[in-house]
């Protein structure tokens, strides 16, 4: 193993690689194109914030508090209860669910749509830094941290990365860091394909454009920050800049998507195998200071510098024990999750309108926030509609998201006592049409997963207009949702997702549909 120098050395590396290209990407972070980039654009004056660093900077905070600090999922979720206030798409999932008392690895699998994204693969840096050259290890802390608010691809992206930037501090050839990081996930993972597919792309053309647009047709999605584009993407990166550090980090900004993460990665990856690649002049505009938001992370005492950063690594790791890994907690009764609701059928051919009387409702209990509903025993209903009641605590403005693939139009609180018919064009909060006619087809076909994206998208910060009534004002108390679902021929089923949004969290409130 190398000299206590040598890993400070690369591990100083990871940090000022990660932060370089964390910086250079933000700008671009979701702008699903490709760009041009060779230099910062625009120039900034100073490191910003950035998940993808404050993330493990709650880790080594809490960690090293600790009298015997030991990674696992159980101690790592109690910091993020301690300490999170970060409510976007997984990680306020996650959120709920552990205020909720839903432990991992449930916190990071139930009624969470978010379950491939990147915000656990870009917390791989810490547990390579603790584990450097012991690839196994590191594996091991990323699965232990992946599960509190992912599940499956996202769980594995992390692993992946960690397992390659701990190979990265004794072995520098790319393809063999890829060959046995790819090791440590399934085989048969979609984003073990997809990583495959990049370097056979990269091996036939050499032109990381012609790799990146090939990349993109084959896993098309509106989830800019899914791992499945986005961890090909930052080995596409890898590959084109061949050691270079700026022609990688640009490379991965220049793919688009999730570029802050992808470019960090990378420059985290290529800080590690050679830190003296990453030039004075990638680090004069931002400086070595790290940069949190204390609102987002109360509690914690950030190291001023990345220097200093480093050297907490160091200490950690010098104290770290191999604790007995928790088993895996009980799956949490249906019935926490469930939301009741009533459900009526039509078969009128005027869907568009809604008579509010005369309707045969018949209870029934949804699954959670995301799932769906089986409508096979209605046969071939020409319109579904469903009650439901949720509650806010407080006067406000709130947002309101539903969505689902099929033609649904969103009521909010409908008089029981009005006389003429509810208009879609008039009456609705908000609506969409389904974009194809039939049922949506079986098996595999060009640009079908751009469509199943398409059609299912729900989250607050980015959810179409179709999806989501942004800041309306509702009173305190309860109040009622009524959806008209219009089903095509031979549906099966209909998927939804829902969620009451506080403005001011951009976060779903966890209990809004529990009201009884």
């Amino acid at each position: 193993m190398q000299h206590q120098d040598e890993i400070r050395k690369k591990i100083l590396g990871c940090w000022l690689g990660k932060t370089v290209g964390g910086v250079l990407g933000t700008p671009w972070e979701s702008d699903p194109r490709t760009h041009a980039l060779t230099w910062y654009d625009p120039m900034p004056d100073q490191a910003l914030p950035n998940d993808d660093l404050e993330l493990q900077v709650i880790y080594l905070d809490g960690l090293s508090r600790m009298k015997e600090p030991v990674v696992n999922r159980e101690l790592l979720a109690d910091l993020w209860i301690q300490h999170m206030n970060f409510h976007v798409q997984e990680y306020g999932v996650a959120l709920c669910n552990l205020r909720r008392g839903i432990r991992p690895p449930w916190s990071g699998l139930l009624e969470n749509h978010f379950v491939d994204g990147m915000g656990a693969a870009i917390r791989s840096e810490l547990w390579a830094c603790l584990a450097p050259g012991e690839p196994d290890r590191a594996s091991i802390y990323a699965r232990e941290d992946g599960c509190i608010d992912h599940a499956g691809e996202g769980i594995h992206a992390e692993v992946f990365f960690a397992a390659l930037e701990s190979l990265a501090f004794v072995e520098s050839d790319l393809d063999t860091l890829i060959r046995e990081a790819l090791s440590r996930i399934p085989e048969e993972s979609a984003v073990a394909g997809f990583i495959r597919q990049v370097c056979r792309w990269w091996r036939e053309s050499g032109d990381w454009l012609t790799v990146r647009n090939r990349l993109c047709d084959a896993c098309a999605t509106e989830f800019v920050s899914c791992v499945l584009p986005n961890v090909p993407i930052t080995v596409l990166a890898l590959l084109a800049g061949g050691g270079d550090f700026g022609k990688t980090i640009c490379t991965a900004v220049n793919c688009g998507m999730d570029t802050d993460c992808t470019a960090a990665t990378a420059g985290a990856v290529c800080g590690i195998i050679a830190p003296e690649s990453i030039s004075d002049a990638w680090l004069k505009p931002i400086g070595r200071t790290v940069v949190i938001r204390p609102e987002c992370f109360p509690g914690i005492t950030p190291p001023d510098t990345l220097d200093e950063l480093t050297d907490a690594v160091l200490r950690l790791r010098s104290r770290l024990k191999e604790g007995r890994l928790p088993e895996p907690a009980p799956r949490p009764e249906p019935q926490l999750l469930e939301i009741p609701a009533e459900i009526a059928v039509r078969h009128a051919r005027e869907w568009w309108l809604i008579p509010l009387q005369g309707h045969r409702w018949e209870p029934l209990r949804l699954p959670g926030k995301y799932g769906r509903i089986d409508i096979e025993r209605f046969g071939e209903a020409r319109q579904l509609l469903l009650r439901l009641r949720f509650r806010v605590e407080h006067d406000g403005e709130y947002h309101i998201l539903f969505n689902s693939p099929t033609t649904n139009h969103v009521y909010l609180d409908p008089d029981w006592n009005r006389q003429t018919p509810l208009h879609d064009a008039r009456d609705m909060l908000f609506g969409r049409m389904r974009p194809f006619l039939g049922p949506e087809p079986e098996g595999n076909f060009p640009g079908k997963a751009a469509l199943s994206c398409q059609i299912f998208n729900p989250y607050i910060a980015g959810a179409p207009l179709n999806q989501i009534k942004r800041y309306q004002f509702l009173k305190r108390g309860e109040h009622e949702l009524l959806i008209s679902f219009v089903p095509c021929a031979g549906d099966r089923f209909i998927r939804y997702g829902m969620g009451i949004g506080a403005p001011e969290e951009s976060a779903f409130l966890p209990d809004a549909f529990s009201c009884r």
